[in-house]
């Protein structure tokens, strides 16, 4: 099969490649997800399961570029390559989930190690690709930029149609396991695509090194500068790794507080990045083959990423003193989900609006496409240009790329590491921004450097771009100032008080918190919280209690005030919550005080894995809204199941919900007891009874001791008889009148992937038998209390 002179396999493989990038990225969220559901999310499990990923890839690049050095049959190899991963596809979910389950709640550094391992052959197959594809296709030096840059473009461009495709549709439509299997389609299409072409082409691939080369490419053309040797691009390929990454960890930074934090938020930055990447992949590797000063060229595009950067931010940072920005920002800040659902309710049943869908995506789209699209256009041109420097013989072409590749991943996992567990929380957002844009000051001190070297004058355009990134380095905003100026937009409240750690942005804004952009609790509480937790207390009487979610802090603080409690353990997921709370929020400050408090920062399932005996009286999860990025690997069916198994016999799980059907329902699935209130549920092992009294006892003492710390009105939500009065069925009635409802599984996360599902609508209604029964385990209940429960059972007779 012969290439040379003849793009049309070059345009086959283009394609089998695009295919090959979308499964990839499919794999990607598919596995991460997978292994956070045992090794937690937080801020450094996601970075180490990331890193883990990525540093199987840097292998397979160095190993691929040897390997093309040796085979004979790089096409070959290449489609059995993709068969291999389409097999480890395959058998990932499961894999993963017995693996994960074994090791569930290790220490960080066996979750790197666990994680490396699991994903080594899969990741390690993919590194290989590129440099083989390389190898086959490079035949001469001065194509060798529109070649690599072709391929990498159209694999970074399948990546991103990956990412949109499992964020968007896939995951929320197949499940993580249909989404894999969707994946496995793709590579087997692509191995066997390129097997069949091997097989059946007129003539068997041979690497460049094994046929004659042109004259034209015996000698490397020359350049009027001097260009840096290999050592020097492999440094400098770090370093634009360690920048992309470093970027794309601080898009998502800012971005989070206007998605709130959904699960979409991610696969969109991730998607747009990456489509800028390919674009600008083969723009400029095409561009790096016309060129005589290579290096002037990489160095100019460095330049202008820094530039674009900087503008980005700046021109954001600028809009949000506009009325026309801050009326939208409001209205987001308000909205219960970003993006909004595209169904609407008509007739009592959902119905699917194409132009509300549309409409949605593009806003939702707007700031990221602003934000990510023009700096990653022009970063996506830096290594094709690096790959064209480093490729001086065709021969070597898969070996050379395979090194410079593997360069930058080291780079990108410096910089997912350093800008993920230093810089953000050292330095904040906006001092991060400058020291990025200040790295590639070096990019352009090489280019002087060289025209020094080739004893050439420095050029007016290099002097220029040292000062124009000085420059913009200095305007932009100083430390904390993004935010405050974003809250102030966003809530309309001036003076926010802002603070920044690893993990996400905090603020309060009279009288709300706000974590990552989304509300979390009201100073003075308004009664809603505590309402929340009080039937589970009069149902458990509890002595030790779990609370998996810290939020506001107000339910644990009304929890502490509870009579019998001995021990309180809080896990909060959030690095720097408790630090934030306890020194701006008296409540939180007492109740960390409390001797009988134990405060942890790391994942509820985490915790819950590496402390197997540990059992409670209660545990209340309340920490997410049901479309929050992580919400169903709190609520799914195996989740539940761990719960339960740290109760005691009598032990009570009391669960906080903003949907009523998909979550109760799961629950259901896994206690024999469920009682499902309004706005959460109480589950047991063995039949619920409420002690009014016990209940009575804690509100009146919380009143008269707390009073002056809750709004004006918060009585009325803090009534015994209220909360009682909001019970709607119980396990046998839920399980009757979903039974087409879906439930949450690890696998099957349903509300976080809401976008393109129908959401559960029906009435609510309570059986007169049901409530009547139900009547029967109020413990105490008499006077007003009876009085009231008899009225409403008449109502439902």
């Amino acid at each position: 099969m012969k290439i040379d002179g003849d793009n049309k396999q070059l345009t086959v493989f283009a394609a089998i490649f695009l295919l090959s990038g979308a499964a990839g990225l499919i794999y990607e969220v598919v596995w991460e997800r997978l292994l956070e559901l045992y090794f937690g999310v937080t801020n450094v499990s996601i970075i180490l399961i990331l890193s883990a990923y990525m540093a199987g890839l840097g292998l397979g690049s160095l190993a691929g570029g040897q390997l093309s050095l040796r085979t004979k049959k790089p096409i070959l190899v290449y489609g059995l390559i993709e068969i291999g991963i389409a097999i480890f596809g395959i058998l990932s979910p499961g894999l993963i989930v017995w693996i994960g389950s074994a090791t569930a709640g290790s220490p960080y550094p066996l979750v790197f190690l666990i994680s490396f391992a699991v994903l080594l052959i899969p990741t390690f197959l993919m590194g290989m690709t590129l440099p083989l594809l390389t190898q086959a296709f490079v035949r001469r030096v001065e194509r060798a930029g529109e070649i690599v840059g072709l391929l990498y473009g159209i694999n970074t461009l399948g990546a991103a149609l990956g990412a949109l495709l499992a964020g968007f549709l896939l995951i929320g439509w197949l499940g993580l396991k249909g989404s894999a299997f969707i994946a496995c389609g793709l590579n087997a299409v692509a191995g066997i695509s390129a097997l069949a072409i091997y097989q059946y082409g007129s003539e068997v691939f041979h690497p460049p090194g094994r046929v004659r080369k042109p004259a034209h490419d015996r000698k490397p053309r020359s350049t009027p500068a001097h260009k840096p040797g290999f050592a020097t691009i492999l440094v400098v390929s770090s370093v634009v790794g360690f920048l992309g990454l470093g970027y794309e960890i601080l898009w998502i930074r800012i971005l989070a507080i206007v998605n709130k934090n959904t699960v979409y938020g991610f696969p969109a930055i991730l998607g747009i990045f990456l489509i800028g990447l390919a674009l600008g992949g083969y723009y400029f590797g095409k561009k790096a083959d016309s060129t005589r000063d290579v290096f002037g060229l990489f160095w100019k595009i460095e330049a202008c990423v820094a530039l674009s950067a900087g503008f980005s931010i700046l021109v954001y940072y600028s809009a949000l003193n506009l009325e026309p920005v801050q009326s939208v920002l409001q209205n987001v800040f308000r909205e219960a989900q970003r993006p909004a659902s595209a169904y609407v309710l008509a007739g009592g049943s959902y119905v699917f609006s194409r132009r509300i869908f549309f409409a949605e995506l593009s806003f939702f789209f707007i700031p990221i496409l602003w934000l990510v699209l023009p700096t990653g256009f022009l970063m996506g041109g830096g290594l094709p240009v690096l790959d064209r420097m480093a490729i001086q013989n065709a021969s070597l072409a898969g070996k050379w790329v395979g090194n410079v590749h593997v360069a930058n991943i080291i780079g990108s996992v410096a910089g997912t590491l350093i800008v993920g567990f230093l810089f953000l929380d050292r330095l904040g957002s906006e001092w991060t921004l400058k020291v990025l844009i200040m790295l590639s000051l070096g990019f352009i001190l090489i280019g002087i450097q060289n025209r020094i070297r080739s004893k050439a004058t420095v050029q007016p355009i290099q002097v220029a771009g040292l000062l124009s990134v000085m420059f913009i380095t200095g305007i932009l905003p100083g430390n904390k100032k993004f935010y405050e100026r974003y809250f102030q937009a966003g809530t309309g409240r001036d003076a926010p008080l802002i603070e920044e750690y690893a993990d996400g942005v905090l603020a309060l804004t009279d009288p709300f918190l706000w974590i990552r952009g989304d509300e979390h609790g009201s100073y003075p509480s308004d009664g809603s919280y505590e309402h929340n937790v009080l039937a589970c207390l009069g149902a458990a009487h509890p002595k030790r209690v779990l609370i998996i979610g810290l939020g506001g802090g107000n339910t644990a603080f009304f929890l502490s005030k509870a009579p019998g409690i001995e021990q309180i353990v809080i896990v909060e997921l959030m690095e720097g919550l408790d630090e934030f709370l306890n020194t701006n929020i008296p409540i939180v400050n007492e109740l960390l005080a409390d001797p009988r408090v134990t405060y942890i920062t790391d994942d509820g399932r985490r915790y819950l894995y590496s402390h197997p005996d540990e059992k409670y009286d209660l545990i209340s999860i309340d920490p997410l809204r049901n479309y929050t990025s992580g919400h169903d690997s709190l609520y799914s069916v195996e989740a539940q199941e761990l719960y339960r198994g740290h109760l005691t016999d009598r032990g009570i799980f009391c669960e906080w919900h903003d949907e009523n059907y998909i979550v109760p329902n799961t629950t259901a699935q896994v206690f024999p007891v469920v009682d499902t209130f309004r706005t959460f549920s109480v589950a047991g092992q063995s039949e619920i009874r409420y002690d009014v009294g016990y209940m009575d006892e804690i509100v009146t003492g919380y009143l008269e001791t707390q009073g002056d710390r809750l709004q004006s009105d918060a009585g009325e939500h803090l009534q015994t008889n209220k909360v009682l009065l909001a019970f709607v069925r119980d396990r046998s009635a839920t399980l009757q009148e979903e039974t087409d409802t879906p439930i949450l599984t690890d696998l099957t996360p349903w509300l976080e992937y809401y976008l393109l599902r129908a959401p559960e609508f029906r009435p609510l209604l309570t059986g007169y038998e049901t409530f009547t029964s139900y009547i029967h385990r109020l413990d105490g209940c008499a006077g007003e209390c009876s009085e009231l429960m008899r009225q409403r059972a008449d109502k439902l007779k």
